[in-house]
């Protein structure tokens, strides 16, 4: 799978920057990792499974389905995320 970064470049899907993202967005809303794992292994699958039918997809739609995923199961998460994105990168 490709990735379409938002300024147009394409690069290879890499499963490990979800999964780290996930960790900051975890550690930003005052949890450990350890304390919320499995809602991080339940948020990467569902991800992974719908981004497994595509042969590119954009950051953005990445972007959304990790926070459409995140608050439904764990809206302080989302909500750190979220904060991160207004503070670092406007």
């Amino acid at each position: 799978m490709k990735v379409i970064k938002k300024k147009g470049e394409k690069e290879a899907f890499k499963a490990d920057k979800i999964k780290r993202t996930l960790q900051k967005a975890t550690i930003g809303a005052g949890y450990s990792v350890d304390e919320k794992q499995a809602i991080l292994d339940e948020v990467f699958t569902n991800i992974m499974k719908k981004l497994d039918q595509k042969g590119e997809v954009k950051t953005q739609t990445i972007r959304g389905c990790l926070l459409t995923e995140l608050d439904q199961c764990e809206p302080y998460i989302a909500k750190s995320w979220r904060n991160y994105e207004r503070k670092y990168k406007k």
